[in-house]
């Protein structure tokens, strides 16, 4: 079966995308079954839908290099900082918990930033929001490089969050703008993975410009690298939602939601912009900065939440800890200290461009049994019921236990991946307690990062999933849970390692991470159920105060073309 015909997203969220895909899918193939009992039928001619997005492939990558080169100041502004910690508090002549606010500081706005921002991205668009945050960002680059006092680096830090912390979900919005769900994983992988770099090697640039012109040069490395990133998505990036541009073959209105680029020949070719495909565009979203609660009133995605943000703060608890158990336990300089990252920054990238990789073909790999299962049992419901193709079809979109399992396609692995980097971070703070020789600190600092972030890819991605039409808003909302949770335990951590040493720290939070992943269970059996009842009971409020519209074809992220899968 081919399925060209059904590129158009016929929805703005994941429930309507769900039902419209099975209706096309389970009505052609009953019609076959019933045909085939009864007489022979010429097919009716195919009428082709427009691509799901006019984005071509080489396209795609330079959208990926630039939202991957965006996202990488976002997450090396935290890490770039780790190496400096203890050169700040004889800086400033401040303790090691007022040194470790600055980095609470950053988390609580870096999670707070894109909760409400996202919203901004999904009705005003992607563009625009990130000119504003990198110019935002830069600002405050610019402002601690001279900061003078302790109060200063506190505010521009806030500032400095705020600023660049939105671009990771928008950046997961453009993916989501672009992508259809059989190939999302790998484009999602792709982009975390590059981002990460920041990440993983934040500490060691960090370390290498501050051990050779002090810590207000990391600053200035920012500024400079935000500045460069700012022309190129000036230039380069344009603008992908949906209910903006489509497809990507319509120019939209407002001009700065226009990129310079698409006035190229080669381009407006490539984009089909002298004919646009009009039937794409989706309707307005209205900006709602209530809209993340009401994402949060879900229970499926609380659960998600809770387990990827306890996972993330385990992380970023190990690169705070690092730094201090270094320069403390180990009496190491700051560009040792910096060295020492490598090994969790190289495995943290192999985690997260590995995990994309496998969500592709896990997500395959189900879907190809979902369809082999739905045509078994709808044999099975034509018997039962005469070949009366509508009450087999009206069962099949009234009952839950037909759809596909997205949760399963994009979780699985996860309690696995969870169990193994809590075990390596919990032995990584016994070592430091115990002194253990420094190569077994920095091999279980590698282990535990190599697993501890494959959870990142698969709830970013799933989450994109189930709203493809508030991706960054949506987003936002998992980036909230993980940096608060982040911020209490960095905020905590310095009084906890006086009461219960490293070992009994990470003991603590493994225990707390790999007790939340039994939760994943309940998504793996009853996450389709809950959200596909969570979207009846939206979809019953909408038609209460509106009459229902007709629903247009199907979209292809739930049933792919034989070529994507």
């Amino acid at each position: 079966m081919t399925l060209a015909t059904t590129d158009t997203l016929s929805g703005n969220d994941f429930e309507d995308e769900l039902t419209g895909s099975l209706h096309s899918y389970n009505k052609e193939h009953m019609e076959k079954l019933a045909l085939h009992r009864t007489s022979s039928v010429k097919p009716e001619p195919e009428i082709t839908a427009p691509p799901h997005s006019r984005f071509s492939r080489s396209f795609k990558i330079v959208l990926i290099a630039q939202c991957a080169f965006t996202g990488f100041f976002s997450t090396i502004a935290g890490a770039i900082y780790y190496p400096v910690l203890s050169v700040i508090e004889k800086k400033f002549d401040i303790n090691e918990q007022l040194v470790n606010v600055t980095v609470v500081v950053y988390f609580v706005f870096q999670g707070l930033a894109p909760t409400f921002m996202g919203g901004f991205a999904d009705s005003l668009g992607r563009r625009p929001v990130v000119l504003v945050a990198i110019l935002i960002y830069l600002g405050a680059c610019v402002g601690l490089a001279c900061a003078q006092t302790y109060a200063q680096i506190i505010v521009l830090r806030c500032l400095q969050a705020a600023g660049i912390s939105p671009v990771i979900a928008i950046n997961s919005g453009i993916m989501g703008d672009i992508t259809t769900r059989a190939e999302r994983g790998g484009y999602v992988g792709y982009v975390a993975g590059f981002q990460v770099l920041g990440s993983a090697f934040g500490a060691l640039i960090g370390a290498g410009l501050s051990s050779r012109w002090g810590w207000r040069a990391i600053f200035w490395f920012l500024a400079i690298g935000s500045g460069v990133c700012f022309l190129g998505s000036l230039l380069v990036l344009p603008e992908t939602k949906r209910n903006i541009a489509g497809n990507g073959s319509i120019t939209p209105k407002l001009y700065f939601n226009r990129a310079p680029i698409l006035a190229l020949g080669v381009v407006r070719k490539s984009l089909h912009l002298d004919n646009p495909d009009y039937e794409t565009l989706e309707q307005p979203t209205r900006l709602n900065l209530l809209a993340p609660f009401k994402i949060l009133k879900s229970y499926e995605i609380c659960i998600l939440m809770l387990v990827a943000g306890l996972q993330f703060a385990m992380y970023t608890t190990h690169l705070t800890a690092l730094s201090t158990a270094l320069s403390k336990e180990y009496s190491l300089d700051v560009a040792q200290v910096g060295l020492c990252y490598l090994p969790s920054g190289v495995c943290t990238l192999i985690s997260i461009v590995t995990a994309g990789r496998y969500l592709n073909w896990n997500y395959k790999n189900k879907l190809r049994d979902y369809r082999s299962w739905l045509d078994q049992k709808r044999s099975e419901l034509l018997e039962a019921h005469d070949n009366d193709l509508n009450v087999v079809q009206q069962i099949i979109e009234d009952d839950s236990q037909y759809t596909f399992n997205i949760f399963r396609a994009r979780l699985q692995p996860a309690f696995v991946t969870l169990i193994l980097s809590s075990s390596g971070f919990c032995a990584y703070g016994w070592c430091i307690t115990a002194k253990a020789p420094l190569a077994a600190v920095l091999c279980m600092s590698g282990f535990a990062s190599l697993f501890s972030n494959c959870i990142l890819t698969f709830s970013t991605t799933l989450i994109v999933d189930l709203f493809p039409s508030k991706t960054s808003t949506a987003t936002g909302c998992l980036n909230l849970f993980r940096c608060i949770l982040s911020a209490v335990f960095i905020a905590a951590l310095s009084k906890m390692v006086e009461k219960m040493k490293y070992g009994g720290v990470f003991t603590f939070i493994g225990a707390l991470t790999s007790s939340s992943s039994i939760l994943l269970f309940i998504l793996l059996r009853k996450g389709k159920e809950l959200t596909f009842e969570r979207k009846r009971q939206e979809r019953e409020t909408t038609e209460e105060i509106r009459l229902p519209e007709p629903k247009e074809s199907a979209s292809p992220d739930l049933l792919t073309t034989d070529e994507e899968v």
